[in-house]
């Protein structure tokens, strides 16, 4: 990865890396130590309204069809577990990265990066890679993380975003020809730059890239198809995925029955 052309053209364009906030390091902090629980992960982020906010938001989104609702981000993070945890939190670390940009761009953005991490998680479950759930939620929650670096050096290229509806594919097509450079290899830094898992950071950079995919590692390849798999699902049949569907059908037994089973689900 350290030697991907892409990756260099846009450390050398000149872009800047959105920094991951204090209340996210603070809790990437606390995960790190194995002796911490929920308490400690609450307390990391007590500080962090936008963050305890969100985590209290999905935990209690029919994603995770709570038994009962959490009321605190101590329950909250009981619920999802210290990797969605994290998701969660880089997530939105990363949104309030994004002020003065066009409102309505990074919402759509963001509800369509939602959606699709709701999607590949549900078919991560139903796939036999279940143990990547958590990871796979957390690479569809970033794998846009790019856009954001994109439109900081460049907030003008919004208008590609505009009226997209919930796929974005065309409009972000349209930002890396605009742009000049690769969203999925600004990704692919903003994973590294956070100290994401190095497998999520290798899925987002193939996020877009089936051939690329198909040469990584088991985890990072099975991620990509598993992105793309939840694109599918949130967009339905696009050009992205007509690149994708040999992979998913080979690797994970998502051919167009299983989809159809996934979609009505």
């Amino acid at each position: 990865m350290d030697k991907d052309q892409l990756i260099e053209a846009v450390l050398a364009s000149g872009v800047v890396l959105p920094a991951p906030g204090p209340g996210f390091i603070r809790l990437q902090a606390a995960a790190a130590n194995e002796d911490a629980g929920p308490r400690e992960l609450a307390a990391a982020v007590s500080q962090d309204p936008a963050i305890t906010g969100a985590l209290l938001r999905v935990a209690n989104s029919p994603v995770f069809r709570p038994r009962s609702a959490p009321r605190s981000a101590q329950e909250a993070i009981t619920m999802l577990g210290r990797t969605r945890t994290l998701a969660t939190a880089a997530s939105t670390a990363l949104r309030s990265q994004c002020a003065g940009l066009d409102a309505e761009v990074i919402e759509a953005v963001w509800s369509a990066s939602a959606h699709a991490a709701a999607f590949t998680y549900a078919a991560c479950r139903q796939s036999p890679a279940k143990a990547l759930s958590d990871l796979a939620y957390l690479a569809a929650l970033m794998q846009d993380a790019g856009i954001a670096v994109l439109l900081r050096r460049s907030p003008e290229l919004a208008a590609a975003l505009r009226n997209q509806g919930s796929s974005m594919e065309a409009g972000v097509r349209a930002l890396d020809a605009l742009s000049g450079s690769d969203h999925a290899a600004a990704g692919a830094l903003v994973a590294r730059n956070w100290k994401l898992p190095q497998d999520v950071a290798e899925a987002i950079r193939a996020h877009h890239d089936p051939r690329l995919a198909a040469r990584l590692p088991d985890t990072p390849r099975l991620l990509a198809i598993l992105l793309a798999t939840g694109r599918r699902l949130r967009d339905g049949v696009t050009p992205d995925w007509i690149d994708w569907a040999e992979l998913a059908g080979t690797e994970l037994g998502f051919d167009d029955e299983r989809l159809a089973e996934l979609e009505g689900a």
